[in-house]
């Protein structure tokens, strides 16, 4: 009986720790969207300039993303590029991959082109090291080839940084000035589980069933 009683426990814990969504720490802020204008990033590479003021670990990130009507056209796909400064222009790629654990949330507001606007976080495949007061770019790129889907990354109000740049196709060498800002966040390392109800009252339930086994045995 008392090996049944701790595989059940066993068992709730597992599943608690399973479940739930992970959340971590804001480290930079780009801006809200403005829902004025985006540019286009499945037939080009969009870039945003950060500088982490203390440095730190960039662990994923956060964009705002929309489309003419929707974004029935976009097939899933989040790739990213940390790219190096190069006075004032992506530089040298410092690390780049597919999103990983990627969700998209509709946040119900519409868009300038038609459609909502929609919030698209993700994972970094591995934690990148940002040093203190040192500029770097994120590159966004939203599909698995550079044709054109009219997939935009959505803009945010003017915020002293310097205008974003795009590099058509997959050159990463031939940037222009896209004149626009754009909504995203960057996030830590440090990342916490949190469960989800239905794994709350999973755990409850093998708990609740561990107190009448107890009270069987001693009766």
């Amino acid at each position: 009986m008392k090996t049944f009683r701790l595989a059940i426990g066993a068992a709730a814990l597992s599943l608690a720790l399973a479940g739930g969504a992970a959340n971590a720490a804001v480290i930079y802020d780009n801006g809200s969207p403005d829902l004025v204008n985006g540019n286009e990033a499945t037939a080009w590479v969009q870039a945003e300039d950060f500088t982490l003021g203390a440095g730190g670990a960039v662990g994923g990130a956060g964009v705002y993303i929309a489309g003419s009507g929707g974004i029935g056209n976009w097939d899933g796909t989040v790739e990213y590029f940390l790219f190096a400064d190069n006075a004032g222009t992506p530089g040298a790629v410092l690390t780049s991959g597919s999103g990983q654990n990627a969700t998209t949330t509709d946040t119900g507001i519409a868009w300038v082109a038609g459609g909502n606007t929609f919030f698209v976080e993700f994972d970094l495949e591995s934690v990148f090291a940002a040093a203190a007061g040192t500029t770097y770019w994120l590159g966004i790129h939203l599909a698995d080839d550079f044709a054109r889907d009219n997939i935009y990354w959505v803009t945010t109000a003017s915020n002293g940084t310097s205008f974003g740049r795009e590099s058509q196709y997959e050159a990463l060498d031939n940037w222009s000035n896209n004149f626009s800002e754009h909504a995203f966040f960057l996030t830590g390392d440090e990342r916490v589980s949190v469960p989800e109800p239905s794994i709350l009252a999973l755990l409850g339930a093998g708990l609740f069933g561990l107190g009448l086994i107890r009270v069987r045995r001693t009766a």
